[in-house]
C-alpha cells in the first residue's frame, strides 16, 4: 500500500496500479532515488505490455516509456534514455490521427511536449547540436496547441533553449533568455530552480562570481520550497563550477570531491564524469601529474560510454594540454587530433580554432627548444598555416556575444593567438606579412583596448579548461580580461595598395572562414595607411 504522502500525489488517469505507481515513480525522482523510480516504471510497462493492443494501451506505453527516458535522462544513462525516447516518440506519433477527445488531446500533446524535449536534451548531451535545435523547434510549434499544465512544459522548453545556447557559447542569448523566464513564470513551476542554475553558470562562465552565488542561493530555496531534495550534489558541483573560474581552487577541488562521492554512491557517472574532468584539472594545476592523468583518462572513459561526443572531446583537449606539459607531444598530438575529429563532425567550430591553435604552439614551442636546420622554415610555415586563421577566427568569435562579459573571455586567448602569428611571421623574417598583419590590426583596433593582460607563461599557455556539460571557453582563472574598446564588429577588408584588389591576410582570411565556417571580416573596404 502507499503511505499517506503519495496516496495524496494520486493523479486519477490511467486506473489502478498505474496511478499509485506513477505517484510513486515521481516521489522517487524528487528525492533523485533513480532506480527506484526506473523500476517502478519498467514494472508498470511490463504489464502494460500484456494489455491487448489498442491506441489508449500504446499511449499508456507511451507515457511509461517517457517516464523511463526522463529517469534515464537524469541519471545520465544516455543510452538507455535514446532507446526509451524514440519508442515513446514512435507510438506517439502512430496514434497522432486517433480520434481523441479533448482532454486525451491534451494528454497527448503533454507527453509529445515531453519526449520532444527530452530528445533534445538528449541530443544536446550527445553533442548533436542541430538535432536538438529542431526538437525544440518543433517543440515550440506544437506548445500552441497545449492548454493544460501550470508551465511547466513551456518553462522546460526554455530551460532547454537557454541550455542549448550555453552550449553554443551564446552567453547573452543564454543570459537575456533565462532572465525573462524567470521573471515571467511562476514560482511554483518546478523548472524555476533549473532556470536560476542556468543563470548562475551563465554568470560564472561570463566573470560575473557574486552574481552567480546569489542565483544558487535562490536555486537552492526554490528547490526546497518546491520539495525538491535530490538536487544537492548538483548545486555543489555548480558551487565548485564557481569557486574554480573565480580562482578559488582549493575550495572547488573540496567541493568537487564532495559532489563526485554522492554521485559515484547515486551511479550517476555523467554528472561524476563532469566533476572527474573539473578534478583533473585542478590536479594538474598543483602538479599531481598522476592524479591528473588517471581523472582523466577515467572522465573520457565515461563519457565515452554515455556517447557524450564533445564532452568526451572537451576532456581530450584538456589532457592533450596536460600531455603536452609534460613533454609528450605525441600524446598531445594524438589526442588534439581526435577532438579535432569530433568537433569537426559536431560543427562545433570554435573549437577547431582552439584545437589548431594548440598545435601552432606546441611547433613553436618545440622550435625554441632545438635546432631544426634545414627544416625550420617548414616548420615555421606549417605552424603559421594553422595559428593565423585559428587567430582571426578566436578573434571574430567575440563578436557573435550581446554583452561585454562574454567576449571578455575570449580576448586572452584570442591575443595569445594574434601573438604567436606575430612571432611566427618575426621568425621566418616575413616583413609583407608583417606588414599585413599590422595593417589589419590597426585597422580593426577598438578605439580603446586595456593591454594589462599578462602574456602567457609559455607558448602553450592558453589553457582552457571546458566544463563537460556546459562549455566554457577562454582562460581558467578568475583574473579575466577586459574588453576597453568600443568596436563591436568584424574588422574591415585592408586593401594593400590603391592599384590591386589584394587585401591584407588575404589568404589566411579565406582559409578561415572555410575552415572554421564564419566570416572574419565585414563587407567593409578601407585603403591601407
Amino acid at each position: 500500500m502507499p503511505d499517506e504522502e503519495t496516496a495524496e500525489a494520486v493523479v486519477q488517469l490511467f486506473g489502478e496500479p498505474f496511478d499509485t505507481g506513477l505517484a510513486t515513480a515521481e516521489r522517487s525522482l524528487r528525492t533523485a532515488d533513480f532506480a527506484a523510480a526506473q523500476a517502478c516504471y519498467e514494472h508498470l510497462l511490463a504489464a502494460a505490455e500484456d494489455f491487448e493492443d489498442s491506441p489508449d494501451v500504446r499511449f499508456l506505453r507511451a507515457h511509461l516509456l517517457a517516464g523511463i527516458g526522463m529517469v534515464q535522462l537524469a541519471a545520465t544513462d544516455l543510452a538507455g534514455a535514446a532507446t526509451a525516447i524514440e519508442r515513446a516518440l514512435g507510438l506517439l506519433r502512430d496514434i497522432e490521427s486517433t480520434p481523441m477527445g479533448p482532454l486525451g488531446r491534451q494528454l497527448f500533446l503533454d507527453d509529445l511536449l515531453k519526449v520532444l524535449i527530452g530528445k533534445a536534451d538528449l541530443s544536446r548531451r550527445t553533442g548533436n547540436l542541430d538535432r536538438a535545435q529542431a526538437c525544440l523547434d518543433e517543440a515550440t510549434a506544437r506548445l500552441s496547441e497545449f492548454e493544460g499544465g501550470d508551465g511547466t512544459r513551456a518553462a522546460e522548453l526554455g530551460s532547454n533553449r537557454v541550455q542549448l545556447l550555453m552550449s553554443r557559447s551564446e552567453w547573452g542569448a543564454a543570459d537575456e533568455l533565462a532572465s525573462a523566464l524567470v521573471s515571467t513564470t511562476p514560482p511554483t513551476v518546478p523548472t524555476v530552480p533549473h532556470l536560476l542554475t542556468d543563470l548562475a553558470l551563465v554568470c560564472a562562465s561570463t566573470g560575473r562570481f557574486d552574481l552567480a552565488e546569489d542565483y544558487l542561493v535562490r536555486a537552492e530555496e526554490s528547490f526546497r520550497a518546491l520539495g525538491e531534495t535530490g538536487e544537492q550534489p548538483q548545486l555543489i558541483a555548480h558551487r565548485a563550477y564557481v569557486a574554480m573560474r573565480r580562482g578559488d581552487l582549493g575550495h572547488a577541488e573540496l567541493l568537487y570531491a564532495e559532489a563526485s562521492s554522492v554521485f559515484e554512491r547515486r551511479r550517476q557517472f555523467g554528472d561524476l564524469a563532469i566533476c572527474e574532468q573539473a578534478r583533473g584539472f585542478l590536479a594538474a594545476g598543483r602538479g599531481d601529474t598522476t592524479g591528473a592523468d588517471d581523472l582523466m583518462a577515467t572522465s573520457l572513459a565515461r563519457f565515452e560510454q554515455a556517447g557524450a561526443s564533445i564532452a568526451a572531446a572537451d576532456t581530450m583537449l584538456l589532457a592533450a594540454q596536460q600531455a603536452y606539459g609534460r613533454g609528450d607531444i605525441a600524446e598531445m598530438q594524438r589526442l588534439t587530433e581526435g577532438a579535432r575529429e569530433v568537433y569537426e563532425a559536431q560543427g562545433v567550430y570554435e573549437r577547431c580554432a582552439q584545437a589548431d591553435f594548440m598545435v601552432a604552439s606546441s611547433i613553436e614551442d618545440r622550435l625554441n627548444r632545438s635546432d631544426h636546420g634545414a627544416h625550420e622554415r617548414a616548420a615555421v610555415d606549417a605552424a603559421l598555416t594553422l595559428a593565423l586563421p585559428a587567430a582571426l577566427a578566436l578573434e571574430a568569435a567575440r563578436y557573435d556575444f550581446a554583452t561585454g562579459h562574454a567576449r571578455s573571455q575570449w580576448l586572452r586567448l584570442a591575443q595569445e593567438a594574434m601573438r604567436l602569428a606575430f612571432r611566427l611571421a618575426v621568425r621566418r623574417q616575413d616583413q609583407g606579412l608583417l606588414f599585413e598583419l599590422v595593417e589589419f590590426r590597426c585597422a580593426g583596433a577598438p578605439l580603446a583596448l586595456d593591454h594589462r593582460t599578462p602574456p602567457p607563461d609559455s607558448a602553450a599557455g592558453a589553457a582552457v579548461f571546458p566544463d563537460g556539460a556546459m562549455k566554457t571557453y577562454g582562460h581558467t582563472s578568475g583574473d579575466i580580461g577586459t574588453w576597453g574598446g568600443l568596436r563591436i564588429g568584424l574588422p574591415p577588408q585592408v586593401l594593400m595598395s590603391p592599384d590591386h584588389d589584394r587585401t591584407a591576410l588575404r589568404e589566411y582570411v579565406e582559409a578561415a572562414e572555410s575552415r572554421y565556417h564564419r566570416r572574419v571580416v565585414s563587407e567593409e573596404t578601407v585603403q591601407s595607411w
